[in-house]
């Protein structure tokens, strides 16, 4: 009497091939909202080594900061 054995290869899910957790860990967003910050900080301590900053230098750092704060939000809204 023989038994017939049946191999059944499964594939190993990693980062990279399993769209679900690459999803579920929000990579893309993280890794935007990080990148967001070292702007905002390069952009802060530019604007605050200006010995007399402009109008339009100024406006410049307010859309940035506005900008963050609707990524933020954004960032954190969405699940």
């Amino acid at each position: 009497m023989s038994e017939d054995i049946k191999i059944v290869e499964v594939e190993r899910k990693s980062w990279y091939n399993n769209p679900e957790g690459f999803d579920k860990w929000r990579v893309f967003p993280r890794i935007l909202i990080t990148l967001y910050g070292v702007m905002f900080y390069k952009t802060c301590d530019w604007f605050m080594t200006l010995p007399d900053p402009t109008n339009s230098q100024s406006a410049f750092v307010s859309v940035i900061v506005g900008a963050g704060a609707a990524w933020f939000g954004l960032y954190i809204g969405k699940k």
